[in-house]
């Protein structure tokens, strides 16, 4: 059966999440003044013809908080990843990543899919590398709009957030406390050397 690894600070009543582009200017502001390097290996933002290109390509219709940070930015050009996820993927390499998976996936009549899967047909990857992927499930079963991790040696998990703007808040919220050790928020905090690398 999928595992589900929820962390702590999502149980209970939700709080109100900000739209997508409201955590993405938290981010960037937060890069701005601690990490300008990296903000500046943030792409621009994606057109809406492209994302509309990519849904086509795929043939699932992205979830609305994916498209809406993609219209935020089209990926990034680190190495490691500017978030705790990897490198977040462009339209097109969001295209070329599903197409692979799928080309290596075996399908639904393979029965160690079906109680641990390795990847979903309605699953887009949104950052990763080197095979490990973080992913958003599009469908709209039970999983709809969470996002999991699906490792290329190991079977798919989910995280315990319900969306990425979910995330995305509180990737923010933990940017802007960083240096405050008394507070403890849903993802851990970031730390920064003085020539602006950031540790998760």
């Amino acid at each position: 059966m999928l595992r589900l690894m929820i962390e702590p600070p999502l149980i209970g009543i939700a709080p109100v999440i900000p739209p997508v582009a409201t955590s993405w200017q938290r981010i960037d502001t937060w890069l701005a003044r601690h990490a300008p390097a990296r903000l500046a290996e943030l792409a621009p933002p994606s057109s809406p013809h492209a994302i509309d290109q990519l849904e086509v390509a795929l043939g699932v219709r992205l979830p609305t908080d994916l498209r809406a940070s993609l219209l935020c930015h089209d990926g990034d050009s680190s190495c490691l990843g500017i978030l705790p996820c990897g490198p977040l993927y462009s339209t097109d390499a969001i295209a070329d990543v599903r197409q692979r998976r799928m080309q290596i996936w075996e399908g639904e009549d393979d029965p160690d899919e079906q109680e641990t899967p390795w990847w979903g047909t309605q699953w887009i990857p949104f950052a990763g590398g080197h095979g490990d992927e973080h992913f958003i499930d599009a469908g709209l079963g039970l999983w709809q709009d969470h996002l999991g991790r699906a490792p290329h040696a190991d079977h798919a998990y989910f995280l315990g957030w319900p969306s990425l703007g979910t995330w995305l808040h509180a990737v923010a919220e933990a940017m802007e406390h960083h240096d405050r050790s008394d507070r403890l928020d849903s993802v851990a905090h970031p730390s920064v050397d003085e020539d602006g690398e950031i540790d998760w």
